[in-house]
């Protein structure tokens, strides 16, 4: 019975981590974790009670339904290549020919030839070097992997956000402008999302919110970007005397930093309620930037088409591992390490 006790004290713990951090302190990519360690955690406790209350056929009924997703995703794992293929093709149809618009294909090839690795095994080296190769490879694959999982769970536990209609500004984050002008697709469904929100809290609260349109000029835009979601607002019924705009952040990041420097100049204070609005896929890493610039501010997403969404997930990824890279580095580091010893004993005849 203690470790059911155990296992209990574990998840509720891990329960109580993962609501603090969805209700306080969301901006954080820790959430992905939380929730697949509270998994583990329920899924354990779950078998450990069936086990002590004598419903043995009961666990093992988990124990087989675990083994058969887990079966299922490794099957979807090798066989993932035709979707990335697929997906690159539709990709390139409708947005063109792009690096972005290929990461898809760039994945594809990837699990093409980890699919050889695995099944053919065509690395033939002396033994500790193969070794070595073939277990730095294998641990690699396996953070990815863990690392990618964790990635897609935090930013689908961030869409669980239903802000409450007390804000005092809502900063509508840019995308890019179509013909260097016009606002597109992805863009004005981030405009829509925040007019809808600025309209919905007039309505339940009588309370005005101002909205921040955020987004400096590009190298091939005709305008700052701000200055056309702006007009774009105002035709789709936002009121000029509602509206703010930064006209000269390149990236998430000055959007944040500079949104965040026009609001405390408008509000002459730092006290104000903000939320912010951008694309489902971006919001947790603007959430991230938003926390580290200083800001208290959670956001919302608009939908995004389902063709374009695995190429933007991709680039959400490498975008947060490039950010906590210094912990990757060292994680790549040990494993090196790791797969030395490896390689040294299977030289040596002891592995």
């Amino acid at each position: 019975m203690w470790m059911v006790a155990l296992t209990g004290v574990v998840f509720a713990v891990l329960t109580v981590a993962l609501g603090t951090y969805l209700i306080k302190n969301r901006n954080t990519s820790v959430l992905g974790w939380l929730a697949n360690l509270d998994l583990l955690a329920l899924l354990a406790l779950l078998v450990q009670l069936f086990e002590v209350f004598g419903e043995k056929y009961n666990a093992l009924v988990i124990a087989v339904a675990v083994a058969i997703v887990g079966l299922a995703v490794i099957l979807g794992l090798i066989l993932s290549f035709i979707f990335w293929f697929i997906n690159a093709i539709v990709v390139w149809r409708k947005e063109g020919y792009s690096l972005s618009g290929s990461l898809t294909l760039i994945v594809g090839i990837g699990v093409v030839l980890i699919d050889i690795l695995i099944f053919f095994n065509p690395i033939d080296l002396p033994t500790p070097i193969q070794a070595f190769v073939m277990t730095f490879l294998t641990m690699l694959i396996a953070y990815i992997l863990l690392t990618v999982w964790n990635t897609l769970s935090s930013m689908l536990l961030y869409q669980l956000y239903f802000p409450r209609s007390n804000k005092d500004y809502i900063i509508v984050l840019g995308a890019g402008l179509v013909d260097g002008h016009k606002v597109g697709r992805l863009l004005g469904g981030r405009i829509n999302k925040g007019i809808a929100f600025y309209n919905q809290q007039i309505h339940r609260t009588n309370k005005r919110a101002k909205l921040v349109f955020s987004g400096g000029q590009g190298g091939d835009e005709l305008l700052p970007e701000s200055v056309a979601m702006r007009d774009y607002a105002l035709e789709h019924g936002a009121r000029g005397a509602d509206t703010l705009i930064e006209d000269q952040s390149v990236n998430t990041f000055q959007n944040m930093k500079f949104s965040k420097a026009l609001i405390d100049k408008d509000a002459g204070s730092t006290n104000h309620r903000i939320v912010f609005v951008t694309s489902n896929y971006h919001t947790l890493r603007a959430g991230i930037l938003s926390r580290e610039v200083g800001m208290h501010a959670f956001g919302i997403g608009s939908k995004t088409p389902f063709y374009y969404l695995p190429n933007a997930v991709i680039r959400e990824y490498l975008a947060l591992v490039v950010m906590h890279k210094k912990f990757h580095l060292v994680m790549l580091g040990l494993m090196l390490v790791a797969s030395v010893i490896v390689g040294v004993l299977a030289g040596l005849g002891i592995a």
